[in-house]
């Protein structure tokens, strides 16, 4: 049975006017800005509507809305120093858009300066007015972001399943980035003793992340098929590549493709 259509920007719109949020539509960029005491958002539907793709329920849209309703108080106080991590961002940025503290890591993906809200729920990409507020310089401020992504990593817990003779990794953490964990510099001394070094990785999603021994780079050929399939279906999609991690740092060293219209 094909899925019904959801027009999401209008069920978007009639639950903020229900609620009495003013908005108002950025047509340069297809994004809204939500407003509420004097404070500015800056909305993007993008995410919602591939979940609504995935399973069409306008309920989705209500919770979405209280989402944003919360982030005002979210990011009320100043952003903690404790809660700078660096994250992987994909760069097919809207028009307009660009995070203001960003390294290429390959064609697809970047690595952007960010921040999450105290409960470490939300994620905003750091400004020159955060690093003002936080009272960091740049490069101050990008070695505490990789400090904290260590910090979060050697907090997380590894887990291994055996396939075929080869160990596969993956991690819990409370984090809701886990992929950005390939950037953490004790990368290596954490799961390096169980899974080996170097190693491959593959991060469909923001929030999805498998790691195994480089030596065996036959396995990316037969994890292809779940790393297409997980970044058609993701809610916050990053790439479809496969990494390199090793003591020169994280490459990309290829990608599966896209079937068309898949992502």
């Amino acid at each position: 049975m094909e899925k019904r259509r959801i027009d999401v920007r209008s069920l978007f719109e009639t639950e903020l006017e229900r609620r009495g949020i003013a908005f108002s539509p950025e047509p340069e960029t297809g994004r809204y800005l939500v407003r509420r005491d004097g404070v500015e958002l800056s909305v993007s539907l993008d995410n919602l509507a591939r979940e609504l793709a995935i399973d069409p329920d306008a309920a989705r849209v209500a919770r979405f809305v209280d989402v944003v309703d919360s982030a005002w108080g979210s990011f009320d106080a100043p952003p903690s120093a404790d809660r700078l991590y660096w994250t992987l961002e994909p760069n097919d940025y809207e028009a307009g858009e660009s995070a203001d503290y960003r390294v290429a890591l390959s064609d697809r993906v970047d690595r952007v300066l960010s921040f999450t809200d105290e409960a470490g729920s939300m994620i905003a990409w750091a400004s020159s007015e955060t690093l003002r507020l936080l009272g960091l310089g740049e490069a101050e401020a990008g070695e505490r972001a990789f400090a904290n992504l260590a910090e979060a990593l050697r907090r997380a817990e590894l887990g291994v399943q055996e396939i075929d003779g080869l160990k596969l990794g993956y991690l819990g953490t409370t984090l809701p980035f886990k992929a950005a964990l390939i950037l953490a510099p004790n990368l290596r001394e954490v799961v390096g003793p169980a899974l080996g070094w170097p190693l491959l990785a593959v991060a469909p999603d923001r929030d999805f992340l498998y790691l195994w021994t480089a030596s065996r780079q036959d396995f990316a050929t037969r994890a292809g098929g779940v790393v297409v399939e997980q970044f058609a279906r993701a809610a916050h999609p990053l790439s479809t590549e496969v990494w390199e991690l090793s003591d020169r740092g994280v490459r990309a060293i290829g990608a599966f493709p896209v079937p068309e219209g898949g992502g």
